[in-house]
């Protein structure tokens, strides 16, 4: 991820919605993370801008997804909390990535 979207997104803040959905939701249909140099810059711009960015890390195929995680546990913490919010009552709706993110907030959440 170039480093000015970085650095845009700290100096304007009103980018992060454009930047979460828009941008980071194009970077996974192109498979960002087939370029290692790449999928840092993703993975940190996902981390400045959550949790705008939990709507498009959701976009990840699940092997992806669970590698995100592992690198930054604070994302996996923060996203389990917001997919459990808004699953609310229908768990089944994000069913494949309780797996991924947890069995525990599935049976707690």
């Amino acid at each position: 991820m170039p480093r000015q979207v970085l650095q845009a997104v700290a100096t304007y803040k009103h980018l992060t919605g454009w930047v979460s959905t828009n941008l980071l939701s194009r970077l996974i249909t192109k498979k960002v993370w087939t370029n290692q140099q790449l999928w840092d810059g993703f993975i940190l711009c996902a981390e400045r801008t959550e949790p705008n960015s939990f709507e498009a890390l959701l976009q990840l195929p699940k092997e992806q997804l669970r590698d995100l995680v592992e690198r930054r546990p604070a994302i996996k913490v923060k996203l389990r909390d917001w997919l459990a919010k808004r699953a609310g009552k229908n768990k089944a709706r994000f069913g494949g990535y309780w797996e991924v993110l947890g069995d525990d907030v599935a049976a707690t959440a």
